[in-house]
């Protein structure tokens, strides 16, 4: 068993969100569509710009501001969220307590109190600095790298590598 005992700090809010945000397939999909629409406008100004015809108005100013917003939405939503959730004293801000089982985990804070078996998870997600174990495609237990030591991050990734369910994301150990 693991037991973990930390409080998220407001970037931290902030970069599970972003990587909550991600992991999604409408974000990936929006991005994508975004990064089409910012291609073609490039595309456009630059033949406009070649050519001669370039005639910069609000509605060729418009598809551009869209993709940018579609490329970074995550990032956006995230930094207008992060403030309104530490304000609200979220269940994302409490100081939260986690015990890591063979079966399953549970998740305590001063609000919450929830118990989850590993089956039925939706996914399992291991960035740079959080593993987030995801209830549903938006609702996840993040839990910090920096509160596990090393003998707990290896107890942790193989009881996750014996999950059997859930879609596990887990970065190559080098």
């Amino acid at each position: 068993m693991i037991k973990l005992s930390y409080k998220l700090t407001e970037s931290e809010i902030y970069t599970s969100l972003v990587a909550i945000f991600k992991s999604r397939f409408i974000t990936n999909l929006m991005r994508n569509v975004g990064f089409v629409i910012l291609a073609v406008m490039l595309f456009l100004t630059t033949s406009g710009l070649r050519n001669g015809t370039l005639n910069f108005t609000a509605g060729f100013a418009f598809p551009i501001f869209l993709a940018i917003y579609l490329i970074f939405l995550p990032e956006i939503t995230s930094k207008f969220q992060t403030p309104n959730l530490v304000k609200k004293k979220n269940p994302f801000s409490e100081e939260v307590n986690v015990k890591i089982y063979e079966t399953g985990y549970r998740v305590q804070g001063q609000t919450f109190n929830n118990q989850q078996s590993w089956n039925n998870l939706n996914a399992i997600i291991e960035t740079k600095d959080f593993f987030l174990l995801k209830e549903t495609d938006i609702i996840a237990t993040v839990i910090p790298k920096r509160v596990l030591s090393a003998e707990d991050s290896s107890q942790l990734v193989a009881i996750i590598n014996q999950v059997e369910g859930p879609k596990k994301l887990l970065l190559a150990k080098a």
